[in-house]
Parts: C-alpha cells; sequence; structure tokens
C-alpha cells in the first residue's frame, strides 16, 4: 500500500483559522483527498482551533506533494 501526503491550506479565514494557515495529512491506501472530517481533526490537532461544522472542502487549497 502506498501513503500519499496532502498540504492543505486555508484559502481564506475559517472559523478562528486564519488564511494560510496549513497542515499535512498523510493517507494510506488511496490517494483521494482529504476529506472534511481529516481536515478538521488535523486543524485541531497542530492549531488547538476547531473550524465551523460543515465548512465546505472548497475552503481550501488541497496539493498532493510528489
Amino acid at each position: 500500500m502506498s501513503a500519499y501526503l496532502w498540504k492543505v491550506t486555508a484559502k481564506r479565514a475559517v472559523g478562528k483559522l486564519p488564511a494560510g494557515a496549513w497542515v499535512e495529512i498523510v493517507k494510506n491506501g488511496t490517494s483521494a483527498p482529504p476529506n472534511q472530517r481529516e481536515i478538521t481533526q488535523a486543524i485541531e490537532s497542530k492549531y488547538g482551533i476547531k473550524i465551523p461544522n460543515g465548512t465546505p472542502t472548497s475552503c481550501f487549497e488541497m496539493i498532493k506533494a510528489k
């Protein structure tokens, strides 16, 4: 199984999360981009900030590392 690294960056301020804040998410076994739950968990883990429920993934730029 392959692991994929995603860099997820906030395009605009989301709740208390400022624009430009980013997290890295590793996904195993799939090259699909991170979903809302995975993004929310990573932000809470790194920054201790809870973003509003239902925040669309379109608020974030997702780039798969090469």
